[in-house]
């Protein structure tokens, strides 16, 4: 039995945020092999469980990059929360609202957000574009539309009655790079883990919680060694879970800087790499039969 641990965006999801049938059909032939397939993203895992759900698929999910856990093993239910502690989570909402971010606030059951959230976006991106001619606008906002297009986000006033001892993740989006650099300086000394799955996003969990940490525990409830684990991803959210994994494979669309920190390499993830890598290591054949309507 091996388990593997694969990414959403950008690796399993097409750059429409869809799954492809060869990707489903890959999926499923290797949970009928006997093998484990964990989705491990940094979407929450309700977002993650609906998304699955649209494309008839049913796995265990590791969400708000290793702050959740959700599976069904052995007739028992697997549910893992890690919170940011109330401190933690007081410092670092000051931190965040003291730069005007667009920000979410991941508790259990939802995501939180202001009201103002996407016009006070939209004004940055204006303001980016006017003092920076080169910046590219349309590309920015296909970068960060998984952040934008969530599933379970609530609209509140501010964020004044969130219980900061439930939170798991904040998650931040900047045109700025200026910006995003500045809250990973003031973060860097604050008891907690920052990370990002694309160039204009923070994501911010409790100090240790990953998905490299969230993989080794599942693994040991399931009693299976970590040479037997295979991570696949594309961005520096995927890297403790490669640091982990007995193998590591990255997508043909990721970063070099974590394309040199895999064990292989697959194909890009419009061209269903994570399918490539399951039929090679699943030793599986599926048919490529084009793209499923399903979305999110």
């Amino acid at each position: 039995m091996r388990l593997f641990a694969i990414d959403l965006d950008g690796t399993l999801l097409h750059s429409t945020h869809i799954i492809s049938e060869r990707n489903v059909s890959a999926v499923k032939r290797c949970q009928e092999n006997g093998d484990i397939v964990v989705i491990a993203t940094g979407r929450a895992a309700f977002d993650a469980a609906h998304l699955l759900r649209l494309h008839q698929l049913d796995c265990p999910i590791i969400g708000s990059n290793g702050a959740e856990l959700r599976a069904e093993h052995e007739g028992k239910t697997i549910r893992k929360n890690t919170y940011v502690s109330s401190d933690g989570s007081e410092a670092i909402l000051n931190c965040l609202l003291k730069q005007d971010v667009y920000l979410h606030i991941y508790v259990e059951d939802e995501i939180l957000m202001t009201y103002d959230a996407t016009d006070q976006l939209m004004k940055q991106i204006k303001e980016e574009q006017r003092t920076k001619p080169s910046f590219q606008a349309d590309e920015f906002i296909k970068s960060v539309q998984p952040q934008l297009t969530q599933y379970g986000v609530r609209k509140v006033t501010d964020f004044s009655d969130v219980d900061l001892a439930k939170v798991m993740k904040f998650m931040i989006v900047s045109p700025k790079a200026a910006v995003l650099k500045r809250i990973e300086n003031d973060l860097s000394s604050r008891n907690c883990t920052v990370t990002s799955s694309g160039s204009f996003n923070l994501e911010i969990t409790a100090n240790g919680s990953d998905k490299g940490m969230a993989l080794q525990q599942f693994a040991e409830r399931l009693e299976i060694s970590l040479t037997a684990t295979i991570a696949i991803g594309d961005n520096h959210n995927d890297l403790p879970m490669f640091r982990v994994a007995g193998n590591s494979i990255a997508m043909g669309n990721a970063e070099d800087a974590v394309k040199r920190q895999a064990t292989e390499e697959t194909g890009h993830h419009d061209n269903d790499g994570v399918a490539t890598a399951l039929e090679t290591f699943c030793s599986i054949q599926v048919v490529q039969k084009g793209v499923q309507d399903g979305k999110y």
